[in-house]
């Protein structure tokens, strides 16, 4: 009982020397963006700058558009639609200004925009890659895909995708049953001697 306030000051010294790990963990060299198994490459840098007078559209469904450049979270004002045409304005960070093809003028992020006058690069592998992905048809790469019968039926021996309970059975007939041919006798338990 007399080691208490050495054990407490022990636990209080060790506690207090802890207040660095509540923080954010910085300057570890863990980078999200990079590849996975990618090591310590080089930060990814946009492929795609863009200038004022610039037509480009958008990359994709439901591009974001801003009517006043957004702070934090903002939700978007408006959603656009892939390939709508724009025109840039000015650049500034993630957001491009841009003028809409109705008028509107407004932000838009920079990853959700595309050149439509780029070439179309194909994407670069790296030597300690792997792939854990079907590969697109027409690639080149692994074997191609099986081929889709058009009526939509799997392939033969395929196990259905559905499998409906009210369907009949399949109408197989069923092999006979026949008896066993070799007579077996039951072993018979040995007595044991009653202990008296």
């Amino acid at each position: 009982m007399k080691f208490t306030p050495a054990i407490s000051a022990i636990a209080f010294l060790s506690l207090a020397a802890c207040d660095t790990m509540t923080g954010p963990v910085t300057n570890g060299g863990y980078n999200p963006l990079l590849p996975a198994g990618g090591g310590n490459l080089s930060t990814p840098t946009a492929g795609t700058t863009f200038s004022a007078g610039q037509f480009v559209r958008a990359a994709m469904d439901n591009t974001a558009f801003f009517q006043s450049r957004p702070k934090g979270e903002a939700d978007a004002d408006k959603l656009l639609k892939r390939g709508t045409s724009m025109k840039v304005i000015s650049t500034s960070d993630s957001y491009v200004k841009v003028e809409l093809d109705s008028g509107e003028v407004g932000f838009v992020p920079s990853v959700m925009l595309e050149d439509p006058n780029a070439a179309q690069q194909m994407p670069t592998t790296h030597p300690g890659e792997y792939q854990v992905y079907p590969p697109l048809p027409g690639s080149g790469i692994g074997q191609p895909l099986p081929v889709v019968d058009p009526a939509g039926l799997p392939p033969g021996g395929a196990i259905p995708t559905v499998i409906d309970p009210d369907a009949p059975a399949a109408t197989a007939p069923v092999p006979p049953v026949t008896p066993p041919t070799d007579q077996f006798s039951a072993p018979v338990p040995p007595v044991e001697p009653k202990a008296e």
